[in-house]
């Protein structure tokens, strides 16, 4: 073989290799692009069939809705009166709740709840017990749904800490005063039973400061300006909103809310509903089927006169605790709670 022939010999095994190398290229490419298009594929599926589930869900809630109706027991199509168990009451056991939901035929868990010692009282009751809500569960395919509904009008309403000034010509609003010892007794027997140590005077700085989020401008008319027309996290500056909720998590920008802070209370606070004329926010609450905490600050908030408290911390727990018992019958099933003078 001649010299020129071994040139052209090396140059076509270049040419086939770099012919190899762009051909591997091009696979891999295309096998990247089939592969994230059937990723694509199956998230879009996955959305599809997530939708359809909500809506059945939906659906499911509507139907349960219709067709329940706790304390009328001659309503032929109350489930809970033909011992259907729908409605559910969260770790309820015996005279004191513990960790586990009670259902029919099954014997109450023992207690486990935290125990706090503070100054005059001892709290032995995990504060979230008491709560009822509708639950169903139903298979789809492979997965089991479990649909759970809860009464947002069981909860505190954040947005009734203000009333809006009834003349549509006039700014601002009116501080909801004896709704807001209500409120505190819920954020200080939360944190005290989770352990989260806030000063007095932090927790009445967050009252303040929850206020002047909400209070359309200002308080009282004229007379009280917003406190600070706007606030800094770290680097970031957000405004006042001045203005209801629109959802819970906005209590994480209220300044002295933490992460912890907020985990351990906002499962007990609402921004719904409004009134029936749809001018203000409800502050009433379903006191049936509220919680251990929310029934306890109800009754220890409610008796305040001015700023001072008509009952102490230990009363008030065991009011509320002997309350909360008497909604649940001794087959585990929904009562109407008793209201002590």
């Amino acid at each position: 073989m001649s010299m020129s022939g071994k040139k052209d010999s090396g140059a076509a095994l270049v040419i086939v290799l770099l012919l190899l190398t762009i051909m591997s290229a091009l696979v891999a490419d295309f096998l990247y692009r089939v592969r994230v298009n059937s990723y694509l594929t199956g998230n879009q599926l996955e959305q599809v069939r997530a939708k359809a589930v909500a809506q059945a869900g939906i659906n499911a809630a509507h139907g349960l809705l219709l067709h329940s109706a706790p304390f009328n027991i001659g309503y032929r199509g109350n489930f809970q009166n033909q011992f259907v168990k729908l409605f559910s009451c969260r770790c309820y056991s015996g005279t004191l709740m513990g960790g586990n939901t009670v259902q029919p035929g099954q014997n109450p868990a023992p207690a486990q709840g935290n125990t706090v010692n503070n100054a005059n009282t001892l709290f032995t009751q995990p504060t979230e017990c008491g709560e009822w809500s509708l639950v169903l569960e139903y298979p789809i395919d492979e997965d089991m749904l479990r649909l759970e509904i809860f009464d947002e009008a069981a909860r505190l309403n954040l947005n009734g800490l203000v009333i809006k000034n009834p003349n549509p010509e006039e700014e601002g609003a009116q501080e909801n005063l004896p709704f807001k010892p209500i409120i505190k007794n819920l954020l200080d027997i939360r944190l005290k039973e989770r352990g989260v140590e806030v000063a007095e005077e932090d927790l009445d700085s967050i009252m303040t400061m929850l206020v002047d989020w909400l209070d359309y401008g200002q308080v009282n008319g004229a007379l009280d300006k917003d406190q600070t027309e706007s606030y800094q996290d770290g680097d970031r500056i957000y405004s006042n909103k001045n203005g209801p909720m629109d959802t819970v998590s906005e209590l994480r920008m209220i300044p002295g809310i933490n992460e912890e802070i907020y985990y351990t209370v906002k499962d007990f606070f609402t921004v719904y509903p409004m009134t029936q004329d749809q001018k203000n926010f409800s502050f009433k609450v379903n006191f049936d089927l509220a919680s251990l905490a929310v029934v306890y600050a109800l009754v220890r908030g409610t008796s305040y006169s001015g700023e001072v408290a008509g009952m102490d911390e230990q009363a008030a727990m065991e009011m509320a605790v002997s309350m909360v018992e008497k909604g649940m019958d001794q087959q585990g099933f929904l009562t109407q709670r008793e209201v002590l003078p």
